[in-house]
């Protein structure tokens, strides 16, 4: 009888809708495509330049997915993504799901096959901007396993980092062709075209080791649609193994009764590793090792003080020219003007403002140099000025711009300290969006990790 039972439902639901019922038509569980996101929803930051992505996005159950129809549903969805540079940052990824299912309905086998393209459009200060197109390809005879046309997806993320927490708005568009089809009560469920949508929030536990996480996703139907209505609430926890590889947990359940698509409850485990290329491994090494080692050889090309004057033209090689308009182009530093120049836009450091690494502690040697930041305010006629924290690109994006804002915060504390007015101080972390040398080198690495004073307003 149950097989009658499905033979039927499958039967008139190819002649209403012209398409049988699938696994993908039933559960909106999608995993998040690379290492950046959270649980299924996506994040705007993409994966540096040939690194890669890899691993279980989810082992997932779901439970009464579909009701008197399939009682359990568990699904191992493979994911994988690959960084690429080429103007804009974007990144490519795959996704395959393995499913089985049992109740009314049993099933096995390999669900749709999806390709993905991650583009990261924009960075407004803590505010990332992107777009995730995609498109699942009908990779299964069997119809309880996957759509039986080629469905496109189109989606905008919008996310910001405020230090420990992360959040995101995922929203966008999937076409479907219009299903019919009978669960095993003779209940008709119809699905179309909806708008998937759903928002996040993470908060770092521990930073760089334990993250929670919080998501509540689902999808607006558009078009003809009876008995499904995916909404679901999912909370979990990422364990990161190494910088950005991680073992997540989640549990959560859905909140439309008697609805296809909402599960009584969901379980999801995943494991997603981000091996660094070689080069890029070795790059965290503390900043006094990057600042203090010789080039392997000295053939005159170098610049060995970050000035912009090769070492064969620079009669100081390790002592930074003044530089904005008041440069002599010997490669010295004026003795009379210290370790600081006030130009229109900028409070210029002729020295780098160093921190303990990794951390937001001053060294003894930045304590010189803002004295004189200190003297250039007061004596300048300066009503407002942005303590600016900038990071290079090694490491992961959010912690790079928590990085950012704590130390800008410490510098603007010593200001604060010793006596500058709070009203004519702001910080702000700018994290790894404003290099000022865009190269993948210990070089450029050198003169992005900086401290600037932008002048906003003078008296």
């Amino acid at each position: 009888m149950p097989r009658l039972a499905t033979a039927l439902g499958l039967l008139f639901g190819s002649l209403v809708g012209g398409n049988a019922a699938s696994a993908q038509a039933i559960d909106d569980f999608r995993p998040a495509i690379d290492s950046r996101g959270y649980l299924t929803l996506n994040a705007a930051q993409v994966l540096d330049h040939m690194d890669m992505s890899f691993g279980l996005g989810s082992l997932e159950w779901g439970r009464n997915l579909v009701p008197s129809s399939v009682d359990n549903l568990v699904s191992a969805t493979l994911v994988g993504a690959v960084g690429v540079r080429v103007g804009l940052p974007f990144e490519l990824g795959v996704s395959l799901p393995l499913t089985i299912m049992n109740g009314a309905y049993d099933g096995q086998g390999v669900g749709d096959f999806g390709a993905h393209l991650k583009a990261h459009v924009a960075q407004l200060g803590p505010i990332g901007l992107g777009a995730l197109a995609s498109v699942y390809i009908p990779t299964s005879n069997d119809p309880f396993l996957g759509e039986r046309s080629t469905t496109p997806q189109f989606v905008a993320i919008a996310d910001a980092t405020f230090g420990r927490l992360r959040l995101a708005v995922n929203g966008g568009i999937r076409f479907r062709r219009t299903t019919t089809f009978m669960d095993m009560a003779m209940n008709e469920i119809t699905t179309s075209s909806e708008l998937p949508m759903g928002v996040a929030a993470a908060y770092g536990l521990i930073p760089e080791k334990v993250e929670l996480i919080a998501e509540l996703f689902g999808a607006i139907p558009i078009g003809a649609h009876q008995g499904y209505q995916p909404l679901e609430a999912l909370g979990g926890v990422k364990l990161y193994l190494a910088k950005s590889s991680y073992l997540s947990l989640g549990a959560g359940r859905g909140l439309v009764p008697d609805a296809a698509g909402n599960p009584d409850f969901r379980g999801t485990i995943g494991i997603v590793f981000e091996p660094k290329p070689a080069q890029r491994t070795h790059a965290q090494i503390p900043d006094e090792v990057i600042a203090q080692a010789p080039p392997a050889h000295d053939d005159g090309l170098g610049d060995r003080d970050n000035d912009g004057i090769l070492d064969r033209d620079d009669k100081c090689p390790d002592d930074m020219e003044d530089y904005d308009g008041v440069d002599d182009e010997d490669g010295c530093p004026e003795p009379d003007r210290g370790r600081v120049i006030t130009g229109k836009s900028e409070i210029i450091t002729l020295q780098p403002i160093e921190f303990e690494f990794d951390k937001d502690i001053l060294r003894d040697s930045a304590y010189p140099i803002l004295d004189e930041v200190i003297k250039a305010i007061q004596d300048n006629g300066i009503a407002l000025v942005e303590v600016q924290g900038h990071t290079d690109e090694q490491g992961d994006d959010g912690y790079n711009l928590d990085l950012s804002k704590r130390r800008a915060a410490t510098v603007k504390k010593y200001l604060l300290d010793h006596g500058i007015e709070s009203y004519r101080l702001q910080s702000q972390g700018y994290g790894e969006t404003r290099p000022v040398d865009a190269r993948h080198t210990q070089e450029a690495y050198t003169k992005n990790r900086r401290v600037a004073f932008k002048i906003l307003k003078r008296i």
